[in-house]
């Protein structure tokens, strides 16, 4: 089967070199670069070669960015491609859209790598939704704020050291703004929490970032028996569901605390299937394409068989299934995330979220 790839990152590099070496049911006919980037015969610069070309069944979306990956997807499915990706900032922004376009189509949209590297969280969700009323998913979603919290934990260290060491190891961005402030984790629960509920999320919830986290605070809770993780966080009842994104306060000897560096998790619970737990590496160029190998094979696999697209569900959004203590700045305070986050906006201090009934 032929397929096109558009970008050249790190990602991309892994992808093709698993692909060239190792996987012979797909051949790379195209790689889409910049201008004055393509350095090989088969590396392109122009998207109509591709959207053209009837041998090409699956266009794999590795680029970075928002607006060109967005735009690629919707002229890939548009064109009768399927399409593989693991741009969740773009899949986030037009998802309604492009699962729209990939049904009215019959064709495949496939995006666990946009969630959790080479953790199968997506394919868990889908599979597990059809049998289970899925009630909430929580996730370590971030490799490098995990990485900061986890040593901050381990080593009582200090966070501007542990964001330098970060940046050092190559794990977090001279800007890191995207992972501390919440960005990229809160297109992750956003597509989570579609997937999970069969339905269309609102764009609006609460986001916190984790940089106002200092070690007296991570230390103040160690004395408890507690510490803090960053993660995604959704709850559901019924239609009425919650969502954000927030520092949250979970037990010291439980599995999610001691995911260590930039592993990723995610926790779903069902009334069936009761609590999962999904462990594995987060980022890195490997571990991302190993997701979007396993989805090209699905995509193969199902050619021929029409995509049940499960975004049917009529959701309303509700703040108030999402409720616990914050502990904003030197003070607890009971309420719904969405209050709280308005809270310690307001006084500029840290947030830490524990959240009403989930056992750790």
């Amino acid at each position: 089967m032929k397929i096109a790839v558009l970008g050249y990152g790190g990602v991309a590099q892994a992808f093709c070199k698993y692909i060239d070496e190792r996987d012979e049911e797909f051949e790379i006919k195209y790689i889409l670069r910049r201008p004055g980037k393509a350095t090989e015969p088969r590396m392109i610069e122009d998207i109509n070669q591709i959207l053209t070309d009837n041998e090409i069944m699956i266009v794999v979306d590795l680029l970075g960015g928002l607006d060109a990956s967005y735009q690629y997807m919707r002229q890939a499915l548009a064109a009768r491609k399927h399409v593989v990706t693991a741009n969740k900032a773009a899949l986030c922004y037009g998802f309604e859209e492009l699962t729209t376009l990939a049904d009215k189509g019959r064709l495949q949209l496939r995006y666990e790598a946009t969630c959790g590297g080479t953790v199968p969280i997506v394919a868990e969700l889908i599979s597990l939704s059809r049998c289970n009323e899925i009630d909430s998913v929580f996730g370590i979603l971030n490799g490098t704020t995990n990485f900061i919290l986890y040593k901050m934990f381990k080593e009582r260290a200090e966070f501007s050291d542990m964001l330098k060491e970060a940046q050092r190891l190559g794990y977090a961005e001279a800007d890191p703004t995207s992972d501390i402030g919440g960005f990229d984790v809160s297109n992750k629960i956003s597509i989570l929490s579609a997937s999970a509920y069969r339905g269309y999320i609102t764009k609006q919830f609460p986001v916190y970032g984790m940089d106002k986290i200092t070690k007296r605070l991570m230390d103040g809770f160690a004395v408890t028996g507690k510490t803090i993780k960053y993660m995604g966080v959704s709850k559901r009842c019924g239609n009425r569901y919650a969502l954000g994104v927030v520092p949250v306060v979970v037990n010291a000897g439980s599995i999610e605390a001691n995911v260590p560096l930039n592993y990723n998790m995610g926790i779903i619970h069902g009334d069936n299937c009761g609590d999962i737990k999904l462990y594995g590496q987060g980022a890195g160029g490997r571990p991302t394409a190993d997701a979007v190998v396993r989805d090209c094979h699905t995509v193969k696999e199902t050619i021929n068989v029409v995509p049940d697209y499960i975004f049917t569900n009529d959701l309303v959004y509700d703040p108030d299934l999402l409720t616990g203590t914050g502990y904003v700045g030197q003070e607890a305070i009971h309420g719904s995330l969405e209050h709280l986050v308005a809270i310690a906006k307001d006084r500029e201090v840290a947030l830490a979220f524990e959240i009403d009934g989930y056992i750790n």
